[in-house]
């Protein structure tokens, strides 16, 4: 054997062995940080998780104001981790139902906490 038959011999498998390497590198799934916000930062978790929350809160507030039979002033809302608290007064029991409905019908609602008090104040 010639020692440049020797080479070749060798360099074929580890040229194919090389680019299997690479296709799998490349394949593979990454671990990427969040993208970095305009601000040149990465948004944590816990960032993210209170605009989701405020995102929440508008929308039931939104919600909240287009139903007629509803005082949205008199409904305070707020949002933790996807749950909605809605405290204030309602005019009778039905209200307080439709304030539910409207909050649990949020999408990102994971619970809703009921401080409503029917009746007038």
């Amino acid at each position: 054997m010639t020692p440049r038959f020797r080479i070749a011999r060798l360099a074929l498998p580890l040229a194919v062995l090389a680019m299997a390497a690479s296709q799998a590198v490349a394949a593979a799934p990454t671990d990427a940080p969040a993208a970095p916000s305009s601000t040149g930062r990465t948004a944590a978790p816990r960032d993210t998780a209170a605009a989701s929350d405020r995102a929440i809160t508008a929308e039931v507030q939104a919600r909240l104001a287009n139903a007629r039979t509803l005082d949205p002033a008199r409904i305070r809302v707020s949002t933790t981790d996807g749950v909605v608290k809605l405290e204030g007064t309602v005019r009778d029991d039905k209200q307080r139902t439709m304030a539910m409905e409207l909050a649990r019908s949020v999408r990102g609602v994971s619970a809703v906490s009921d401080e409503l008090r029917a009746g007038t104040d």
